[in-house]
């Protein structure tokens, strides 16, 4: 049986597993089902692909690379230390445009909160800007408030991806779509992985609660 060697300086035979990280955040059952349902909708004006048809709803923050003796839920539980759970709301639709293909997807009422998420998670180190705190101050005193920054990413609701813009352009009624809104707590992280390179399924690596 191989034993581990003293020598720092010796290169394993056995490199590091590589892993794909997901971060996520993750939908109530309820909207869940009720995406699965717009799913079949779309699938019925135009088709979709299964993997589609078979994707759970989720926003996702980011994906990312890392060895396996990473502790990946520690590192995102030190970036988003003291950020508080939140609301997000689902309002209609929209798309982003890929050449001759289309992404379908649901729009988040604020992105906000979750762009600044991503932002702490990429960022770790990244000094937190302070939170004005209203109080009575003169015209004299009185703080600049600072612009509205464009959020660093659109964070959304895949319904389907890939489309050609030939199909989508034969949708007609958008009713089902734009009508469509749902809200849930948003109190944690999800993250999953798999191993890097491979097309196996995702499995799960842990959760991080907001406060």
């Amino acid at each position: 049986m191989a034993k581990r060697s003293n020598n720092t300086n010796q290169i394993s035979l056995f490199p590091e597993t590589v892993y794909e990280y997901h971060i996520l955040l993750s939908p109530s059952d309820t909207i869940k089902e009720e995406v699965d349902a717009l799913k079949q909708t779309l699938h019925e004006m135009v088709g979709i692909a299964e993997r589609d048809r078979k994707s759970i709803a989720h926003i996702t923050l980011l994906k990312t690379e890392g060895y396996e003796s990473m502790d990946m839920k520690a590192m995102i539980k030190n970036a988003v230390a003291g950020e508080k759970k939140f609301t997000v709301k689902l309002n209609g639709h929209s798309h982003f445009e890929h050449g001759a293909e289309r992404t379908f997807y649901l729009q988040v009422e604020d992105p906000e909160p979750i762009a600044n998420l991503v932002d702490l998670i990429r960022n770790p180190t990244k000094k937190r800007q302070p939170k004005i705190v209203n109080r009575q101050t003169s015209i004299i005193d009185r703080p600049v408030r600072p612009k509205p920054k464009k959020p660093s990413m659109i964070p959304h609701v895949t319904i389907a991806r890939n489309i050609a813009a030939a199909d989508f352009e034969r949708i007609e009624d958008f009713t089902p779509f734009e009508d469509y809104q749902a809200e849930w707590l948003c109190d944690r992280i999800t993250i999953r992985r798999r191993v890097a390179g491979t097309d196996k399924h995702f499995s799960p690596a842990g959760e991080v609660k907001l406060g």
